[in-house]
């Protein structure tokens, strides 16, 4: 088999049915440039995902690459492993629950062969909150530095439709983020400082979210349930522990300061777990604020007024009073460039 231009790199972990969907989704003009790779995390259902994945190979114009780990790896170590086993010069991750919108894949290796970026990222629909996210209002170039490390942060936290040339990420070892479960993020920091990126305004993946991460709670997960459940008020502190601590090593290991302004941002993004925690009842509430401050990182006076003023009105009123601003301040993001 020889090597291919684009490598579509699948975590798969207890979903058959969601990863036949995200299979079925992949559809494009160049399928002799373009390989599937699935990277199914010794889930329960891997003898049921390994079936299908079988019979949509057979029938796909596509080659199809699937790797079982023999021993649960987790996330991070997962995405190091599809790395590994691709041959692509470009890497798209993709997550067992999302899809590639139609005509989408197409338009994404036009621009790759056009651009040549180091790094590329699209637009998603998000699916639970009927919301179109990582949205700016046209195609644009990216210049390398530390100011667009922190500017496009939060842009890699959902790995579907991140595109890297796979030689600019070779060097990274997924086993140093262990527990993180952020080994994206890393990548994305490191090249778009080192090399820039390209934003490609095509609507590209639709995401879909069910409540449940796609590995299993393994040791490198500590068998932490907060992690597992999605639908926990503390799930998203458990994962920006991870998420803290990839942007510090960032930092360490690029010379770079970019936790500062993720720490302003945090502060300011911290009202919807804030509400959230705040329906729970007052005690509830108030344990979620003490763990939000034991994060590692200084929580700003703007967390504090969302947690006085949800703490004495309650969440439904100070939802329209912080609706607004923060529409307006979505506005702006998205009109940025």
């Amino acid at each position: 088999m020889k090597d291919k231009f684009l490598s579509v790199c699948i975590t798969s972990y207890n979903r058959v049915n969601e990863l036949r969907r995200c299979l079925n989704s992949i559809k494009t003009r160049y399928s002799d440039e373009v390989e599937i790779i699935v990277s199914e995390d010794n889930s329960p259902q891997r003898d049921a995902i390994a079936d299908m994945v079988k019979q949509f190979a057979g029938e796909s114009s596509i080659d199809v690459i699937f790797n079982t780990n023999e021993v649960n790896q987790g996330y991070d170590r997962n995405l190091g492993r599809l790395k590994s086993l691709a041959s692509g010069k470009y890497i798209f991750y993709l997550s067992d629950d999302d899809c590639i919108m139609d005509g989408a894949l197409d338009k994404v290796i036009d621009a790759l062969k056009e651009q040549e970026p180091a790094l590329m990222f699209e637009p998603f629909y998000y699916g639970p909150v009927d919301a179109v996210k990582r949205k700016y209002n046209k195609s644009f170039r990216i210049d390398a530095g530390e100011e667009a490390a922190s500017t496009y942060l939060y842009d890699a936290i959902l790995f579907s439709g991140l595109i890297f040339e796979k030689d600019k990420i070779a060097e990274y070892d997924a086993e140093r983020f262990l527990n993180c479960n952020y080994f994206q993020v890393y990548m994305f920091l490191m090249t778009i400082k080192k090399y820039g990126a390209y934003y490609l305004d095509v609507m590209t993946i639709d995401s879909v979210s069910d409540g449940e991460n796609a590995y299993g709670t393994v040791k490198s997960t500590k068998k932490n349930e907060l992690l597992a459940d999605r639908n926990s008020i503390y799930s998203n502190i458990e994962f920006n522990k991870g998420l803290i601590k990839v942007i510090r090593f960032f930092d360490e290991d690029s010379n770079s300061d970019v936790i500062t302004k993720f720490a302003k941002e945090y502060s300011m993004r911290s009202y919807g777990g804030l509400s959230r925690a705040r329906a729970y009842g007052r005690a509830e509430f108030r344990n979620y604020w003490k763990k939000l401050n034991e994060l590692d990182i200084p929580i700003s006076g703007t967390a504090k007024t969302y947690y006085a003023t949800l703490l004495i009105f309650g969440n439904k009123v100070c939802d329209v009073i912080y609706g607004i601003p923060k529409k307006l301040l979505l506005m702006r993001r998205s009109n940025k460039q």
